[in-house]
């Protein structure tokens, strides 16, 4: 008979990932709490929880998700970052953490309940921000516009340069006659 404590925590990991759609899975060995600390608030911009998990506990969750293999990505200590916003801002947080601290490796996430592993959440971390792409296709929008408005500006000031210098010979024309 699982204890209350258990149950708890177990309803409340369910109910992480029934509300985020994807959950990053970090091991970590012989972290202090300073260091889980520091995980946590390199984090904390960009997702919305981190929570460390026994492993019992994530195998069960994950085994009721279907997802399978589950347990080569539960070696070690298990810290889970859930999100729901661009996961590849989370990815990137993770990796470069990862990479100042080697107590802490990354081994998976759970997006739309199938796992990936470390592999995926480095290539995720390489891609842009959904910020960045929207800024690339505005500026690619944004390109023939203005080269279309650039090149009738020149049509327009070339006829009043014209124009202008017809004035002048008809305004010097009479006067010189």
């Amino acid at each position: 008979m699982p204890s209350a404590i258990k149950e708890l925590m177990l309803k409340e990991i369910q109910g992480e990932f029934g509300s985020n759609p994807y959950a990053f899975i970090t091991s970590f060995n012989k972290a202090t709490v300073a260091d889980s600390a520091d995980f946590r608030r390199a984090l904390q911009k960009v997702s919305s929880r981190s929570m460390v998990v026994k492993r019992t506990l994530a195998k069960k969750v994950l085994g009721e998700l279907n997802c399978k293999d589950c347990d080569k990505y539960l070696a070690g200590s298990v810290l889970m970052t859930f999100g729901d916003k661009d996961p590849q801002n989370i990815s990137k947080a993770i990796v470069d953490f990862v990479k100042a601290n080697n107590k802490f490796a990354v081994a998976g996430v759970v997006f739309e309940n199938k796992m990936y592993d470390q592999v995926f959440v480095q290539q995720l971390s390489r891609l842009p921000s959904r910020h960045e792409l929207l800024t690339q296709v505005v500026v690619r929008v944004k390109s023939p516009i203005s080269g279309f408005v650039m090149t009738l500006s020149q049509v327009l000031r070339g006829l009043v340069v014209v124009v202008n210098e017809i004035k002048k010979q008809r305004e010097a024309g009479p006067a010189a006659a």
